[in-house]
């Protein structure tokens, strides 16, 4: 019980440290989460420039967690479209400390997704076709995963290594419009999985 006692003052004690030592690197993550988001925005402000826009709607493939996903793109007279994308799976939403756990009763978790995919995709249309319109994507996503443990004393979790990695992304679908001007598309993305879209053309 005293052991105990004293690996939860000494777990405390580094979460402090941890704490304050690691502001520099809080604010390095915010800056690239601000340049992240930037990039979003005018990316989604060249998307909203386009003659056509759809938002696309699906269920990641069940092999990687699952999770709904969600397409925004565009694509001007021409071949070719852009759009960016987001898969909101991240399968652990506990509180979870961004360092080892600093002592050795713990329990790993494995590799866990610790955070929403999100990417861009570059569209290419086939045919002459207004109304009949294949098409195929190529993208990359950011898919945030670490290892994440459990300490035995103070039940927290912690990142013990970070995996995040960059995916390489493909899509087949088809997109049909109507005469009345509605996209209705279907396809299936290998990280956003099958999926719909619908746009009206006002």
């Amino acid at each position: 019980m005293v052991d105990g006692f004293y690996t939860t003052v000494y777990d405390t004690q580094v979460h402090l440290q941890s704490y304050a030592l690691s502001k520099f690197t809080n604010n390095e993550k915010e800056s690239m989460h601000k340049k992240i988001i930037t990039t979003i925005v005018l990316t989604f402000g060249a998307i909203s420039s386009f003659g056509q826009m759809w938002l696309s709607v699906g269920a990641a493939p069940s092999s990687d967690g699952g999770g709904t996903s969600i397409a925004l793109s565009g694509k001007g007279t021409g071949a070719w479209g852009f759009g960016v994308g987001a898969v909101f799976n991240s399968n652990f939403s506990n509180d979870l400390l961004d360092y080892p756990v600093p002592h050795s009763s713990y329990t790993s978790l494995g590799t866990k997704r610790t955070g929403s995919t999100f990417g861009f995709d570059a569209l290419y249309f086939f045919g002459d076709s207004k109304t009949v319109l294949p098409y195929v994507s190529v993208g990359l996503y950011a898919s945030k995963r670490a290892e994440v443990a459990q300490s035995n004393v103070t039940k927290w979790y912690y990142t013990q290594k970070d995996q995040s990695t960059i995916l390489l992304s493909g899509e087949l679908g088809l997109h049909m419009v109507t005469e009345n001007g509605w996209l209705l598309g279907a396809g299936y993305h290998s990280i956003r999985g099958p999926n719909l879209s619908l746009s009206k053309a006002f």
